[in-house]
């Protein structure tokens, strides 16, 4: 039983491994420093440090100058999609002062904020100004945490610090911290009492999970950094860029599908049961690719004009939703061939190939015509729906490749390039996605010699479909 389990997670992972591709949820720590005297409590900062990963992923996406940093109007960029999510949500900030926590926040006004870039760490800083008059044993509870889940808040104890001339008790979560505060010196005639400042060096130190770890480049990552350099050249009038822009669009998108997937297992079972011509291949082929980027496309386009952001969770959501769809489409259309391939074969009137029956015309004892002499082959008849329904879900899945090139378009307002680009990646797709329906109708050719090859693979094809698009289910939910 544990072979078989361990075998199937080895095939989902050979098959499915690129279905998901996008920029994951960041771990995000944050840093708190407040600043009070005898009487008040004075300001907050807080600072967000992103992972060292995440940085790395905005460097590929917004690094439009290709200097392996950010520049002043790159922050610009990026900053200004993250203040456009942070500004509707209260900037995910919670803040209470009282005699005991209350999840309901003051009201506040965020003072300024800037997003900075320093020794290969991206951050982002913001002041509040709260002015709270300070009583004996009331509590400042401050808390971060989206419900959205794009940023997992972190906070470190050490990193959580008040500056106060009286003693505090500190407690720290994963999401908040609160500050009890002991003041007694309030009281009258308390005039020589110490002055208790709480100041924690903050410890600036990687956890294993923030190093940046020297990797080989990935076929997207080298796809990514090629094209932004030839998006540049291209902006900057160099017509020859656009040829080698395509060319590593085709050579991206033969990779892509020759990569891990569900594309060719597909076209390769369902052709190799479906009675279809090689140019019905091609077309259904050449179809299934261009649906792929025009996925990868109203995503962005949703994103850019609706969400006025490209960073936001929608693309990784949207993704996970159409992935999911997909696959239970896939599952159902699969138990839809199988059904009609079972109740068929139980159907008297079943197709019969004329050409390879025999009949005798000498009369009987009753005077019927006699039984043809061999066996009828059933061949189910395949529909254009069908072919809809296949088309649109092999090839709705978004490419990760295309949707980089839209986002660059829209930074670089390189459209026609772009396009033209997209279409070229289709185009690499659709070869490899052929070859793979090429080599289904040859088998399907070659069985139809022998009508128990013909009815094993008209079985064995829709079970293939359907555990293909299970495992395509289990893998876009991380089961």
């Amino acid at each position: 039983m544990i072979r078989y389990f361990l075998s199937l997670l080895l095939l989902k992972s050979i098959l499915f491994g690129c279905s998901l591709c996008s920029i994951y949820t960041p771990k995000t720590h944050v840093s708190i420093q407040i600043k009070a005297d005898k009487e008040n409590i004075k300001t907050l900062k807080v600072n967000w440090v992103f992972a060292n990963e995440f940085t790395k992923e905005l460097l590929q996406i917004y690094d439009t100058n290709l200097d392996g940093t950010f520049s002043a109007k790159e922050l610009a960029v990026i900053e200004s999609y993250l203040v456009d999510y942070l500004v509707q949500k209260n900037f995910i900030t919670t803040i209470s002062y009282d005699k005991q926590i209350n999840e309901k926040s003051n009201s506040f006004e965020i003072k300024d904020y800037k997003m900075s870039y320093q020794n290969s760490t991206l951050s982002f800083e913001y002041n509040i100004d709260l002015n709270y008059k300070i009583y004996d044993k009331n509590i400042l509870y401050i808390k971060i945490i989206d419900d959205q889940n794009y940023f997992d808040i972190v906070f470190a104890d050490k990193k959580q610090l008040i500056y106060i001339p009286y003693k505090i008790s500190k407690t720290t979560n994963m999401n908040d911290v609160s500050f009890l505060i002991d003041a007694p010196t309030l009281l009258p005639k308390e005039e020589n009492s110490k002055e208790e400042i709480v100041e924690e060096k903050i410890e600036i130190k990687e956890t294993k999970e923030e190093k940046i770890v020297e990797k080989t480049q990935t076929v997207l990552e080298k796809f990514t950094n090629n094209i932004k350099k030839y998006l540049i050249d291209i902006q900057n009038g160099n017509t020859l860029a656009l040829v080698f822009l395509l060319m590593a669009s085709f050579i991206y998108g033969v990779i892509h599908a020759f990569g891990p997937g569900h594309g060719k297992a597909l076209a390769f079972s369902y052709f190799s049961f479906q009675k279809s011509s090689f140019f019905e291949a091609f077309v259904i082929s050449l179809v299934t690719a261009f649906i792929h980027i025009i996925g990868a496309l109203a995503i962005v386009l949703f994103s850019v004009f609706i969400l006025q952001s490209v960073l936001n969770r929608f693309m990784e959501d949207s993704i996970l939703y159409i992935t999911s769809f997909s696959a239970l489409v896939i599952m159902l259309l699969a138990i839809y061939i199988l059904y009609r391939k079972l109740s068929k074969k139980l159907c008297v009137c079943c197709s019969v190939d004329l050409k390879t029956t025999n009949f005798s015309l000498i009369p009987s004892n009753i005077n019927f015509v006699k039984t043809a002499s061999n066996k009828p082959v059933i061949t189910p008849l395949r529909t254009k729906k069908q072919d809809l329904i296949f088309v649109i879900t092999a090839g709705i899945i978004p490419c990760p490749g295309t949707v980089l090139l839209f986002v660059y378009a829209f930074l670089l307002k390189t459209y026609f390039a772009v396009v033209l680009a997209s279409i070229s990646i289709s185009l690499g797709m659709a070869f490899v996605l052929f070859v793979s329906s090429f080599l289904g109708v040859s088998l399907n050719k070659a069985s139809r010699k022998s009508t128990k090859l013909v009815n094993i693979l008209e079985i064995a094809s829709p079970i293939f479909m359907f555990i293909l698009g299970l495992l395509l289910f289990l893998n876009a939910n991380k089961l």
